[in-house]
């Protein structure tokens, strides 16, 4: 009887051994079938993409020449030209000292009536100074080609001053929004749009005057 269940144990001991080692080969094998599979497939090859990105480097000077159009209440849209400074305070913050000149047409009054002009030559000429304050919203990039983007921004601005019209000093506060593109580290192409307000008397009564300006400008940075 003994040596039945020693015959017993041997034979499962033996069974038992053999299918462990048929399970370790099956793993193994496995394996390297999906190490086979891994090294077969496509391996991406991704390339970073250099970009030669302009940047306005921070405390900046710009100084910047315009031209464009300006709407005088009452007297016609005129063609204004002018310059400003800026100084970048940093990224977003932007302070500017402005200044524009512009000659102001015959009033709708004036015309219809033909009669004796309301203004003298020298008091049409309209000539304004300001100190804004700028604030860069939405600045991105544009990218031009694979290899090259021009950084712009959208800004919204605001100032006061004085200006200089039919024979008086007229406080001045003007509010709008511009677009920059930036094309190098120094050179930048902007488009404005200005309100300037200020009160006028030419008709008798003081009533306060939008004055609506479009400008193009081109800037320098040093």
């Amino acid at each position: 009887m003994e040596n039945w269940f020693r015959s017993i144990f041997l034979t499962l001991f033996v069974s038992t051994s053999i299918l462990s080692s048929d399970l370790q080969a099956a793993d193994e094998s496995e394996i390297v079938q999906n190490d086979d599979e891994q090294s077969s497939l496509v391996q991406p090859q991704i390339e970073r993409s250099e970009f030669d990105e302009s940047k306005i480097d921070v405390d900046d000077f710009e100084i910047t020449i315009f031209t464009g159009l300006l709407s005088i209440e009452d007297f016609g849209v005129n063609s204004v030209t002018g310059f400003k400074l800026a100084y970048h305070i940093n990224e977003s913050v932007f302070v500017q000292l402005e200044t524009g000149q512009s000659d102001a047409d015959e009033t709708s009054f004036e015309v219809l009536n033909g009669g004796a002009p309301l203004l003298t030559d020298d008091e049409r000429s309209l000539d304004y100074y300001q100190f804004n304050v700028g604030y860069n919203v939405f600045p991105g990039e544009a990218f031009v080609s694979n290899e090259t983007t021009i950084n712009n921004a959208f800004y919204l601005i605001a100032g006061i001053g004085d200006s200089e019209f039919a024979g008086d000093d007229r406080y001045t506060f003007n509010y709008g929004f511009g677009y920059r593109l930036l094309f190098w580290d120094s050179v930048a192409f902007n488009a404005d749009l200005r309100d300037y307000v200020f009160d006028m008397d030419v008709f008798g009564e003081t009533e306060e005057t939008h004055n609506i300006a479009y400008t193009f400008s081109l800037s320098l940075y040093f």
